[in-house]
């Protein structure tokens, strides 16, 4: 039985730790396939490839991307792509132009709020993407919000004072985009949106007409009840299954890379068809 997780976040997205920490840790941790899937950016896969030769450690390049269906929010898991797929590319171009434009935005309503802050006190320390877990962390940093969750409630989140709708990909576009380079496209933590059974039943039904591979089983907020309503749904679907810690580095995690929660280990689910 491997230990595996296929779902982890770096510096280059939202995460705290560079590539080659993430890779160190999984090695630290005794795991034997690791996959980075850093929000809406391929930016660090190649550091994490070369750690990961290094140390003997599996790595799977891929990547989370953000996504509507039908007015539900939704992330996409993608492994295995090919990063220089030019259709790729372009659409990462487009979600990085989307997210500049919104931290502008953003940042331009906390000024109007009275709060001294530029662009450029979030560029210091950063060596991939902005977002708003950026700017939360600017906030807690210069006392504005009590902490980075603090942050959201009171600034960032929809309908706070600094919130700024996103520019976001169709899940038809998500799906495409990860299927044309040459990956799989899962959805991610399904627990997280809260759908009940007939609704998740419909999306996923809806999902696997754009070419979704698998659903994100094992996540640590998905419930025990979720488990075994997802794992009866992707045997009876014939789809694969995935799980991952969505481990960022930070205290508030649920859990370590190679847990989904609880300590627990994420079982053998078929490695072998993740290519590697």
């Amino acid at each position: 039985m491997y230990k595996i997780d296929l779902h982890c976040h770096s510096c280059f997205s939202d995460g705290l730790f560079s590539p080659t920490q993430l890779v160190n840790r999984a090695v630290e941790r005794g795991l034997n396939f690791l996959a980075l899937t850093d929000h809406d950016t391929m930016a660090g896969i190649s550091e994490a490839l070369d750690a990961a030769h290094c140390c003997g450690l599996k790595l799977i390049p891929g990547l989370e991307l953000s996504a509507n269906h039908n007015g539900i929010d939704i992330h996409v898991l993608g492994y295995n792509m090919r990063p220089d797929n030019k259709a790729l590319q372009a659409g990462l171009e487009r979600i990085q132009t989307a997210r500049e434009r919104r931290n502008r935005a953003i940042m331009n309503k906390l000024q109007a709020l009275g709060h001294k802050l530029e662009l450029t006190d979030l560029e210091l320390n950063v060596r991939g993407q902005l977002g708003r877990p950026h700017i939360a962390r600017l906030l807690a940093d210069r006392k504005i919000a009590a902490s980075e969750d603090d942050a959201f409630r009171r600034f960032l989140r929809k309908g706070a004072a600094a919130y700024v709708k996103r520019d976001i990909l169709t899940a038809e576009e998500a799906v495409t985009m990860i299927k044309g380079a040459g990956g799989m496209a899962f959805m991610a933590h399904p627990g997280i949106a809260g759908l009940s059974e007939v609704v998740l039943v419909r999306l996923l039904t809806e999902l696997m007409v754009f070419g979704l591979s698998g659903v994100e089983v094992y996540h640590p907020s998905n419930s025990p009840k979720n488990i075994r309503f997802l794992l009866d749904f992707c045997e009876r679907r014939n789809l694969l299954i995935s799980g991952g810690s969505d481990f960022h580095g930070r205290e508030r995690d649920r859990a370590d890379l190679g847990e989904y929660g609880g300590g627990r280990l994420i079982p053998d689910f078929g490695i072998e068809n993740f290519q590697i």
